[in-house]
């Protein structure tokens, strides 16, 4: 026996009386939807029912929508990407910043069981000598890099992290360079004699073919060792000192190809790019679909690109900045950012952000949340990194890696820009670019509001910013 076969509109009613809890208004838009064809994803209408249910069970509105409540309402991936589908489809103004966890969590499930990838193992790239395989005289000076050092009078700090490390690896390539001297037939020990040294400039120059300039900076490294060890005779100290001049003037003389590049990028690039770029994504972001790793990103590049322009950080600064301890939000709604630089050890406080910087700050906080759970969600992020939004923060030069990728610079040209920018409008505030990239500690708030913001760049910005924020009130 044949059943005679419903129309499109029998079936329509029949999956709407089984979502009795359903808003009538995402029922009205499912039922649209059905009448022109079936939903893309089998188990719509059942998924809906659950989640409204849930929350009238719990007494919240979808506005209020957690994690947990994402996570306990499905028990597979594909239940959950039907949920996903079904509320961006029909339930738009549902937020679905608390999925985004839910769904990398499954995401993660799917690629550790059938795509695991297999670890292949990598020939290392390491040239210069590990620690351990110095000689016990170098070695015995590794503890003093971490102590307060007096050396005829002068009075050496612990090294920073990042320069330790730079100075181990320029004393390790000083390792390498003796083992390469000594197979030429060179006489070389440990000591750090006039002869070690020049073998190491011709190793550099000749075997790793640097530029004359990092020869100078990986010497300048060797000779904070060698002081700190007592291990420079004063004809070492004065070879040292000879070189690395020599190599400066070199350095100076030619045409680097730093200058170069900025040639060419002052003739592409203003700040305007970057900063109307921003606003494209913060644009696009509200379009993409709510919850998903496209919308996150494009609002943190956005947030990327306008700390680089209004604070001119580096970019190994900015990717550390922690909410509730260098990053906070003021009562009046602007966020203020007070950080130590890694390179320079100075504090750096330019005070508010600009609304719009602000209102940035915000949106990639509030992933597409209602603007008035903005406190709440600050809360809840205290002690995260601000741009993974998670306790682990990206590597150092995630900024670099953006900004390559969407103007193929790099963080450093961005506050060459800000310095031009300063000069141009201000001349006689060179020193003021000085306050604002980190090189100093006073005097910056109000500079940096009465030279900085009052730039042509800048304030077209602000100006196309003004007529969006008008047209969306229209709209």
């Amino acid at each position: 026996m044949i059943r005679p076969q419903k129309s499109r509109a029998a079936r329509a009613a029949v999956l709407l009386n089984a979502m009795p809890h359903v808003p009538v208004l995402v029922r009205a838009r499912f039922q649209q939807a059905f009448l022109v064809a079936d939903p893309t994803m089998r188990g719509m209408p059942r998924a809906l029912e659950k989640f409204y249910t849930h929350l009238e069970t719990q007494g919240r509105s979808p506005d209020q929508v957690t994690a947990a409540d994402f996570e306990g309402l499905t028990s597979s991936r594909t239940s959950h990407r039907v949920l996903m589908h079904a509320l961006r489809q029909f339930a738009p103004e549902v937020p679905l910043a608390a999925a985004r966890l839910v769904s990398k969590k499954w995401d993660h499930w799917l690629n550790a069981n059938y795509n695991p990838k297999v670890k292949r193992p990598r020939p290392s790239r390491r040239v210069a000598l590990a620690p351990e395989t110095w000689p016990q005289a170098w070695r015995s000076v590794i503890p003093s890099l971490d102590q307060v050092v007096r050396v005829d009078g002068r009075r050496f700090r612990p090294l920073a992290p990042k320069t330790r490390e730079n100075v181990l690896q320029a004393v390790g390539m000083l390792g390498v360079a003796k083992a390469w001297g000594q197979q030429r037939g060179v006489a070389l020990d440990e000591s750090f004699s006039p002869d070690l040294i020049e073998a190491f400039n011709r190793f550099m120059l000749l075997e790793r073919e640097v530029s004359t300039r990092t020869v100078a900076d990986y010497l300048e490294r060797i000779r904070a060792f060698g002081e700190r060890g007592h291990l420079l005779r004063p004809n070492a100290r004065l070879a040292l000192a000879d070189l690395i001049g020599a190599l400066r003037e070199d350095a100076a003389d030619q045409e680097p190809g730093k200058r170069v590049k900025l040639r060419a990028f002052r003739t592409k690039f203003t700040l305007t790019d970057l900063l109307t770029r921003a606003l494209v994504l913060a644009t696009e972001a509200d379009a993409a679909p709510d919850g998903t790793g496209q919308a996150e990103r494009k609002r943190r590049i956005a947030l990327i690109f306008a700390l680089l322009v209004n604070t001119g950080d580096r970019q190994g600064d900015l990717s550390q900045v922690t909410i509730g301890e260098q990053v906070t939000r003021g009562e009046d709604g602007l966020w203020l950012i007070r950080i130590r630089q890694a390179k320079t050890r100075r504090w750096k406080d330019l005070g508010p952000l600009w609304p719009v910087t602000s209102a940035l700050i915000d949106a990639h906080v509030l992933a597409g949340r209602p603007a008035w759970q903005i406190e709440e969600c600050v809360s809840a992020l205290n002690g995260c990194n601000l741009l993974s939004l998670n306790v682990m923060p990206f590597h150092s030069y995630y900024a670099t890696s953006v900004l390559r990728e969407e103007f193929g610079i790099s963080g450093h040209l961005v506050r060459t820009l800000i310095t031009d920018l300063l000069r141009n409008a201000r001349p006689d505030a060179a020193w003021a670019a000085q306050e604002i990239l980190g090189h100093s500690n006073r005097w910056m708030q109000a500079t940096y509001q009465s030279d900085f913001r009052a730039t042509a760049s800048v304030r077209q910005w602000h100006e196309v910013l003004k007529m969006q924020r008008e047209r969306n009130r229209v709209e």
